[in-house]
C-alpha cells in the first residue's frame, strides 16, 4: 500500500491498469488519489477513463486543467473529490497557494513520468516532484511513476532512487506488448506503391497497394503528386481493410494541411467518405462549428470520417473528437507531435510521411513513443509502422532504417542540470565568467544575468505588437507542409533571461524558509537539493561541474535575497514567477490589484466595455514580462485589444478568425489568465481579503464569455459558449459557487426548459441536455443493489419454474420482463414489466414451489418496476 513504484511498460501493456489497481487500494483505505499528467489533452482522456471505471463504484472523479490559476471549482475538487487529475502547472500553482489541499491524498500517480528536461513545463514538473518528496507527510503517501520509455542503467537507477527516497527496491520493467510490431515502407514506383512489411532485403511485400488515380475533370496530372497524397491514399486502403490508421505529422503546423488535402481530394472525387453515419458526428460538428467555424479543416474532415488532432484545437472540440475516436467512428487520424507525449490515440497502422522537424531528424526517443501507438490491445494482432516515401527513396529508406535502429527509451537527465549548464555557457559567452569578481558580480547585480543584445531584440520584437496582418484568416504557407520534407527554420535560441526565470522558479520552489537570513542560504540550498534528481546525477558530471552549479545556485539565491524582502519572496513564491517578474509586479501591485478588481466586478453583470478595458490594461502591463510573454509565433498583433474585446464579449470564433484564435489561446486564455490568477494569489497570500467574488475576470478571459455565471457553466463542461450565454441571459440566475450552480441545474424551471428540447437554442439543445445530465450525475451513475419480490404470470392450474437461480431478462423485445435459464431460455414472464436503466446484473431466485420470485439487481441508477400485488 505504501511502496513507491517506478513502472516502465510499453504502450498498451497495462500502465493504466496498474494505476487503477493502486487507486482502488488507496480508495479502499478511505484516502484520495491524485493523478498528474503532463498535457491538458491527456488529463481529459485520463478523466474519462477513470470516470468510466470508478464512477459506477460511487467515487467522484474530477480534472483540473487549463491555465495555471486556481478557480473556486478547482479548489473544491482538490479538497473533496476522491480522484483528481491535474497538470503539473495547475497542481504546482494550487500547492503554492495552500499546501494542505492534498493532506488526505494517499496516492500520487505521475503519468508519463519521463517528462523531465529543461523546458518550462519539464522544470516545473521536476521541481513539483521534489517538493512532494520533501513534504513532511511524504512517508504517508504512495507515489507511482509510469512511463513507456523510461531509460536504463544509471539514469533509471537515479529516477528509481529519487522516487523511492532511497528505499530498497527495483523498478518494475517489462518489454511485453499485447501486440507485436512490424516496421515497413510504402514506396512510390511511378504508377503504383509497394508496401514492404519488414525491413529485410527479401522480406514480404504487397505490390500495387496504392494505384495511381487518373486525373478527373479538367485536371491533367494524376494523383498522388506528393507524399501527403500518398499517405492519405494508403490510409484509405488500410481503413477499407478495417484497420484504423494514424498519420503522424512531425510538425504541428502541418496537421491542418493534411485536413485541407482530405477535403479537397474528397471534393474532387479522388477519395470517398469513410463515415458510416453522419448522425454519429452531429454533436462534434455543432461544437466544431461554434469553436472553429464551418470552414475549418478539422470540422470539414469529420464529414469524411477523419480526425485532425493537435494541441491548438479548443478543448471542447478535442473532447468531442476523442470520444468519436474512442467509439471507432473516425477511421483515420492525423496527429501532431503531441502524440509522442503520451496521448492515447492508438491505431492498427501508423503512417510516418516525414522524419524531420525544423530540419532535424526526430530522435529515437520520440520515435519509440510514437511507434508504440501502433497496435491496439485486444483488437489487433500486430501494429504496423510504415514510412511513406514518394521520392528520394534510397536516401529516405536509409534514414528510416537508421531511425528504427535508434528507437530507444528516453534519455532522462535532470532539467535543472541542463538549464544551469546552459546558463553557465551563456554567461561565459557574455564574458561575465571572465571577470575577476564574477561570482560577487552575479550575487549582487541583476544586470549580470541578462544579455543586452537579447533584451534589445526582445524589446524590438514586442514594441508595437506587430501589425494588423494577423487579423485576417490567412494561413502560413508551411501549414500545408511539403508532404514529407525537411523544411522550416531552426528553432530560435532561448534568451538568457528566460532560462534564469526558470532557475528562479526552482529556487523559490525548493527553499521553504523564505524569511531566512541570507547567511543561511548555503545550508538551505543544500537541504532543498538533498536527494533530488539533480543531486544524484551531478556527481557524474565531475566535482568541478558540481562546484560551478552550486556557485550558480548560491549567487542567484543571494541576489534574490538582497533584492527582496521576506514578504516579497513569499508573494513571488505564491505566483510561481522569477525575480524580475516579481519585482515588476511588486512595483505595480496597487495598480494591478485595482484593474483585477474592475475586471472581476464587471464580470458579474457582464459589462463588456468595462471588462475588456480592465483586461486590456492588465495585458498592457503583464504580457510584456516573462513568463507571461506569448511565444514568438503568437506575438500580439496591433489590434490585439479588439480581439480581446471580441473574445470576452462572446463573439463567434469564426468571426474572430483562426489566426487570431491562436493569439487568444496563447496570450489570453493561457498567459494572461495565469498572470491574473498569480496576482490574485499573491494578494491573498499577503493578507488581502476580497470584498467581491474574486476570479471573475480571469474566468471570463479563459472561457470567452462576459459573465461569471456563463464562465462557470463552460468550466463545468458545457461545450458551447453560445448555450452558456443564452441560458444565463434568458433567465438571469444568481449563482457564484459550484453548489449553487448545481441547485440551479436541478431546479424544476431548468428541468422543464431542458425537456422542451429547444433550449437554450435549438442548435445547442442536445449539447445542453447532455451537459446537464453529466453535471448532475457525474457523467456515470453509481451502481446500486436493489432487492424486490415480484410475481410471475403463471396461468391458474399450471406449474411455475422449479426452485433455483435464474436470469431476469428485460430486453426480450416484446415489452415484457422474463424469468430465464442461465442460457437465456425464456420460462415465464412477470405480471408487470420492469424498466431497467442498463447496464445491470439481474437475477431471480425461486426459494420453493411458488410464483413469487426474490429478485436481485446490481446496476446503474434506479429501476422502475411496479409490484403486481401492492401487499407484496
Amino acid at each position: 500500500m505504501t511502496d513507491d513504484l517506478v513502472v516502465a511498460l510499453p504502450t498498451s501493456a497495462g500502465k493504466t491498469r496498474v494505476a487503477e489497481i493502486a487507486a482502488l487500494m488507496t480508495l479502499s483505505a478511505a484516502r484520495r488519489v491524485l493523478i498528474v499528467t503532463p498535457l491538458r489533452a491527456l488529463s481529459a482522456q485520463t478523466e474519462r477513463s477513470f470516470r468510466k471505471t470508478f464512477a459506477p463504484l460511487g467515487f467522484s472523479v474530477s480534472s483540473l486543467y487549463g491555465a495555471s490559476g486556481l478557480s473556486s471549482g478547482d479548489e473544491d475538487a482538490l479538497r473533496s473529490r476522491e480522484i483528481i487529475i491535474s497538470t503539473p502547472e495547475k497542481l504546482d500553482f494550487a500547492l503554492r497557494s495552500d499546501s494542505t489541499l492534498i493532506d488526505d491524498v494517499g496516492l500520487i500517480v505521475l503519468d508519463e513520468g519521463h517528462m523531465i528536461g529543461p523546458s518550462e513545463r519539464e522544470i516545473r514538473y521536476e521541481t513539483l516532484v521534489q517538493r512532494l518528496l520533501r513534504r513532511t507527510d511524504a512517508a504517508d503517501r504512495r507515489i507511482i511513476c509510469l512511463s513507456a520509455i523510461l531509460p536504463s542503467g544509471d539514469e533509471l537507477s537515479d529516477l528509481t532512487a529519487w522516487i523511492r527516497s532511497d528505499q530498497p527496491g527495483e523498478p518494475v520493467r517489462s518489454d511485453w506488448r499485447p501486440t507485436r510490431q512490424r516496421f515497413g515502407m510504402l514506396t512510390w514506383r511511378g504508377r503504383e506503391a509497394r508496401l514492404t512489411l519488414d525491413l529485410t532485403v527479401n522480406g514480404p511485400f504487397i505490390d500495387k497497394f496504392v494505384l495511381q488515380k487518373a486525373a478527373l475533370g479538367r485536371e491533367k496530372k494524376p494523383y498522388p503528386r506528393e507524399a501527403g497524397h500518398l499517405a492519405l491514399f494508403a490510409a484509405w486502403e488500410f481503413a477499407g481493410q478495417g484497420k484504423r490508421t494514424l498519420i503522424f505529422s512531425t510538425q504541428a503546423n502541418w496537421v491542418e494541411g493534411y485536413g485541407k488535402r482530405v477535403i479537397d481530394l474528397c471534393k474532387r472525387g479522388y477519395l470517398n467518405s469513410l463515415l458510416d453515419e453522419e448522425l454519429a458526428i452531429a454533436r462534434a460538428l455543432e461544437v466544431g462549428r461554434e469553436w472553429l467555424g464551418e470552414e475549418h479543416p478539422a470540422v470539414g474532415c469529420l464529414k469524411a470520417g477523419v480526425a485532425i488532432h493537435h494541441g491548438r484545437l479548443p478543448s471542447p472540440f478535442l473532447r468531442e473528437l476523442e470520444i468519436l475516436i474512442s467509439d471507432g467512428v473516425l477511421k483515420v487520424i492525423v496527429a501532431s507531435p503531441t502524440l509522442s507525449q503520451g496521448l492515447n490515440l492508438n491505431a492498427a497502422v501508423l503512417l510516418v510521411p516525414a522524419l524531420y522537424r525544423s530540419g532535424t531528424l526526430i530522435t529515437g526517443e520520440e520515435f519509440a513513443n510514437v511507434a508504440g501507438r501502433a497496435g491496439r490491445a485486444f483488437v489487433d494482432v500486430e501494429g504496423l509502422i510504415v514510412h511513406v516515401m514518394f521520392d528520394r527513396v534510397d536516401w529516405r529508406s536509409t534514414e528510416w532504417r537508421a531511425l528504427v535502429a535508434s528507437s530507444k527509451a528516453r534519455t532522462l537527465k535532470s532539467g535543472l542540470i541542463q538549464i544551469v549548464a546552459e546558463i553557465l555557457e551563456r554567461l561565459s559567452r557574455e564574458g561575465v565568467l571572465d571577470r575577476a569578481d564574477a561570482w560577487e558580480y552575479l550575487a549582487n547585480a541583476r544586470a549580470a544575468w541578462k544579455s543586452d543584445a537579447e533584451e534589445a531584440a526582445l524589446t524590438a520584437a514586442h514594441s508595437g505588437g506587430g501589425d494588423d496582418a494577423l487579423a485576417d484568416d490567412t494561413v502560413e504557407d508551411d501549414e500545408v507542409g511539403d508532404g514529407g520534407g525537411d523544411g522550416e527554420e531552426p528553432i530560435d535560441e532561448e534568451p538568457l533571461s528566460q532560462l534564469v526565470e526558470r532557475l528562479d522558479a526552482t529556487v523559490f520552489g525548493l527553499i521553504e524558509a523564505l524569511d531566512a537570513d541570507r547567511a543561511d542560504l548555503p545550508t538551505l540550498l543544500d537541504e532543498a537539493l538533498r536527494g533530488s534528481l539533480w543531486a544524484r546525477q551531478i556527481l557524474r558530471e565531475g566535482e568541478a561541474t558540481m562546484v560551478l552549479h552550486q556557485k550558480i545556485f548560491e549567487a542567484r539565491a543571494n541576489l534574490i535575497w538582497t533584492s527582496t524582502t521576506p514578504q516579497a519572496r513569499i508573494g513571488h513564491f505564491a505566483m510561481g514567477v522569477g525575480l524580475e517578474a516579481g519585482l515588476i509586479i511588486d512595483a505595480m501591485a496597487v495598480e494591478l490589484g485595482e484593474l483585477v478588481d474592475r475586471a472581476d466586478m464587471a464580470s458579474l453583470p457582464g459589462d463588456v466595455e468595462e471588462l475588456s478595458e480592465a483586461l486590456a490594461g492588465l495585458g498592457e502591463r503583464l504580457l510584456v514580462m516573462r513568463p507571461f510573454i506569448p511565444d514568438k509565433k503568437n506575438a500580439l498583433p496591433g489590434n490585439w485589444k479588439t480581439i480581446l474585446r471580441q473574445w470576452v464579449s462572446g463573439t463567434d470564433v469564426s468571426e474572430i478568425g483562426p489566426q487570431n484564435m491562436r493569439v487568444v489561446e496563447e496570450a489570453f486564455t493561457y498567459r494572461l489568465v495565469w498572470a491574473l490568477e498569480a496576482i490574485r494569489t499573491r494578494r491573498v497570500t499577503l493578507g488581502w481579503s476580497p470584498d467581491i467574488i474574486p476570479g471573475g475576470g480571469a474566468a471570463s478571459l479563459e472561457t470567452g464569455v462576459p459573465r461569471f455565471m456563463m464562465s462557470m457553466l463552460v468550466r463545468a463542461g458545457l461545450p458551447s459558449r453560445r448555450a452558456a450565454m443564452t441560458a444565463v441571459d434568458s433567465i438571469n440566475p444568481v449563482f457564484v459557487t459550484p453548489a449553487e450552480m448545481r441547485v440551479w441545474l436541478e431546479s424544476d424551471e431548468i428541468a422543464s426548459f431542458t425537456d422542451d428540447g429547444d433550449w437554450p437554442t435549438p442548435e445547442t439543445a442536445a449539447l445542453w441536455a447532455r451537459f446537464r445530465t453529466e453535471a448532475l450525475s457525474g457523467g456515470i451513475q453509481k451502481w446500486n443493489i436493489e432487492r424486490n419480490k415480484r410475481l410471475l404470470d403463471v396461468p391458474s392450474g399450471q406449474e411455475g419454474p422449479p426452485p433455483g437461480l435464474y436470469r431476469v431478462v428485460t430486453d426480450a423485445g416484446d415489452g415484457r420482463t422474463w424469468l430465464a435459464t442461465p442460457d437465456y431460455r425464456l420460462l415465464a414472464s412477470f405480471r408487470k414489466a420492469a424498466v431497467d436503466p442498463k447496464p445491470s446484473l439481474f437475477s431471480g431466485r425461486i426459494p420453493d414451489n411458488t410464483t413469487l420470485v426474490d429478485v436481485l439487481r446490481v446496476g446503474r441508477g434506479k429501476m422502475r418496476w411496479p409490484p403486481a400485488n401492492p401487499s407484496k
